[in-house]
């Protein structure tokens, strides 16, 4: 089975399935990233396939580079309490992909590439804003600022998924176009 053919799949299986991505984003009542460009509601899914399943909010399938990408939207501060249950969402995200393509063993299911993308409100999470900025002067920072990984998920790279961005949403627009040529048009 190729990316194409899960994308298919889904596209097929889940069509009712297709949001805005200001819906898809919405966190604690509120948008976090206000864009009318339509992805598959990976929430919406599992609500409905199997409802006690905390899942990531949104999927999408980059078939040139061959990625399955994970999107997660966080609206509120993040806290250290709240991350074994977000990990947990990591987990139950992957068993719901893995009980929709009904994989016959791990070794089939694993050999496809997966990618996260968690995105942010700078606005509440400024004490990550500050660790970006401590960890380089600014011409290092300029450069390296995409590829560092906030919340600690860098633990997750490798095991969970092959690369991790962590976002914050007015990021977000360039990150979708230069890594996934996807050119996100505004409410």
């Amino acid at each position: 089975m190729t990316i194409s053919d899960i994308k298919e799949l889904f596209e097929q299986k889940f069509s009712n399935h297709f949001d805005k991505l200001s819906v898809i984003s919405k966190d604690n009542q509120f948008s976090l990233c206000n864009f009318k460009n339509q992805f598959l509601n990976f929430d919406s899914i599992a609500k409905e396939y199997y409802s006690s399943w905390a899942t990531t909010d949104m999927i999408f399938f980059d078939l040139e580079r061959e990625y399955i990408i994970f999107v997660e939207y966080k609206n509120s501060k993040m806290k250290s309490k709240e991350k074994p249950k977000i990990k947990q969402k990591f987990l139950d995200s992957f068993a719901l992909f893995h009980k929709i393509l009904e994989t016959k063993g791990k070794e089939e299911f694993w050999h496809f590439k997966t990618y996260l993308l968690f995105v942010t409100n700078k606005d509440k999470n400024q004490n990550q804003e500050n660790n970006r900025a401590y960890l380089g002067s600014e011409k290092l920072l300029d450069i390296l600022e995409s590829d560092i990984i906030l919340y600690g998920f860098e633990r997750y790279k490798g095991w969970y998924f092959d690369e991790i961005k962590t976002p914050f949403c007015d990021e977000f627009p360039t990150l979708m176009e230069t890594e996934f040529n996807i050119q996100l048009e505004p409410e």
